[in-house]
């Protein structure tokens, strides 16, 4: 397996969600105070806080966010450079037959576009740019949401039995799904506590697609092992990656 191989599709998006769950935990931890329901709540609150006030320069409560501001933007960069790279040279990969490959390029170009959306959020703090923010939260889900739907095609359509792999895909965009039927299209409103249901949907969501990460690189960890492969953006032939 060649170490510029391994490092793009297992090493690098791997580290990137282990650096995000402890950049979120530590920016969690320090965060003061305050949602939307409470003003007056200490620390951070998994059911109603959303996971973009860690990225707030204040608190919902006014107070200073500095060290979860910075952890979570942070993290967010870090996983828009590094998955907009894995996902633009992912369907090297998936060579199994034309078209799987042709699956998976329109599943990277999701997958790429969300990637910026990480970075988008990063960038567009809610209690300065709300509506930027919210764009690029709501088309960060939608985007993953398609990628994840059209990689769990290419495992279906795979001659080796990669059931489990496309049985867990269909779980994560029926969890996704639902948070964007909640949050997005207003069925929260429905529930007892329309604030708590976003912000746990959003949790679900989250959580979802992290666990699809993991997955992924199993099956990258395989196909790198049984074949050389050339790296090309999207699997076209007129552009190489030499490294």
């Amino acid at each position: 397996m060649k170490t510029k191989e391994r490092l793009l599709f297992f090493i690098l998006p791997s580290s990137a969600i282990v650096l995000f769950i402890f950049l979120v935990m530590v920016g969690a931890i320090s965060y003061e105070g305050g949602h939307r329901l409470n003003l007056n709540s200490e620390g951070y609150s998994f059911s109603n806080n959303y996971l973009s006030d860690l990225g707030r320069v204040n608190t919902v409560a006014g107070m200073d966010n500095y060290i979860p501001f910075l952890c979570f933007n942070s993290a967010l960069i870090i996983l828009s450079v590094v998955f907009s790279f894995y996902f633009l040279f992912l369907p090297s990969i998936y060579d199994e037959s034309a078209e799987i490959q042709n699956i998976s390029r329109v599943g990277s170009v999701f997958g790429f576009l969300a990637s910026l959306c990480f970075a988008g959020v990063a960038y567009t703090p809610a209690d300065l740019f709300i509506d930027a923010h919210i764009f690029f939260a709501d088309w960060l889900f939608r985007l993953m949401n398609m990628t994840i739907v059209f990689y769990a095609l290419t495992y279906i359509m795979m001659k080796k039995n990669y059931f489990i792999f496309s049985f867990i895909f269909g779980i994560v965009a029926i969890v996704v799904t639902a948070h964007i039927i909640l949050s997005d299209f207003g069925l929260a409103k429905f529930f007892d506590e329309p604030h708590t249901v976003r912000v746990l949907s959003q949790k679900a969501a989250t959580i979802s697609l992290l666990i699809s990460v993991p997955l992924m690189t199993v099956y990258n960890q395989k196909r790198l092992s049984s074949h050389p492969i050339t790296l090309r953006l999207l699997a076209l032939k007129n552009y190489s990656l030499f490294i």
